[in-house]
């Protein structure tokens, strides 16, 4: 999606890559040579070139180029902001997963494995090497048998003591389930060294298995 006014293209930053390659990128989609680009300067929003007619410019979350490419007018382009970017970025490298899971059937409560092979236990289980919080959790698994109502609840263990967060599942019948639940930031905090890990508690006459389950954390800097 863009919009053009004498010369002006808006477009999203959706990429990794550096500022200039990307407004690059973006001219010649628009039919320009990227070879005759001479020069791409970012331009002061407190001094837009008279080509340019916008109102209402928000400088923390939009930022303009101006690309010389060897014409008698230049191009000029809109882009999300380097802050709004880093910003951005910097949530996404932030959010990280920790992966638990068992092969086969579990007939009673026991502990998951981690993403490596190893059960974890109370005193087993990821070591958190910065400060953060927890912020979701999800299961997959499948009912072999129910013999009974039952139920099977996916715990999140720290430091040996569950934290009350957890996936929950009814069961009266077989086949798979999934279950999710997300929570507020810093609700639920880890501090260095302590351990995550997850335990499944099983109730009544069924068996399930084949399970995994992804836990969201929200690593602090």
């Amino acid at each position: 999606m863009f919009f053009l006014a004498g010369s002006v293209f808006a477009e999203n930053l959706g990429v990794s890559e550096g500022v200039e390659t990307f407004v690059k990128e973006v001219v010649g989609e628009k039919g320009i040579d990227k070879e005759k680009i001479q020069n791409v300067e970012k331009v002061d929003f407190e001094n837009l070139p008279e080509e340019v007619k916008i109102g209402n410019i928000d400088e923390t979350n939009l930022a303009m180029y101006e690309v010389d490419y060897g014409e008698e007018k230049p191009v000029f382009v809109i882009t999300v902001s380097d802050i709004a970017f880093k910003k951005t970025l910097k949530e996404i490298v932030n959010k990280m997963l920790l992966n638990f899971g068992y092969d086969g059937e579990i007939i009673n409560s026991t502990f998951l494995k981690t993403a490596t092979g190893v059960q974890t236990s109370e005193d087993k289980g990821y070591v958190m090497v910065r400060r953060g919080s927890i912020t979701g959790i999800s299961t997959n698994l499948e009912v072999f048998e129910a013999e009974e109502f039952g139920e099977a609840e996916i715990l999140i263990y720290k430091n040996s003591e569950p934290v009350g967060f957890r996936n929950h599942f009814l069961i009266n019948e077989t086949g798979v389930k999934n279950d999710y639940e997300i929570i507020s930031a810093d609700t639920l905090v880890f501090e260095p060294g302590d351990i995550i890990s997850v335990y499944t508690n099983v109730k009544g006459k069924v068996k399930i298995g084949d399970i995994i389950t992804i836990i969201e954390i929200n690593v602090l800097e």
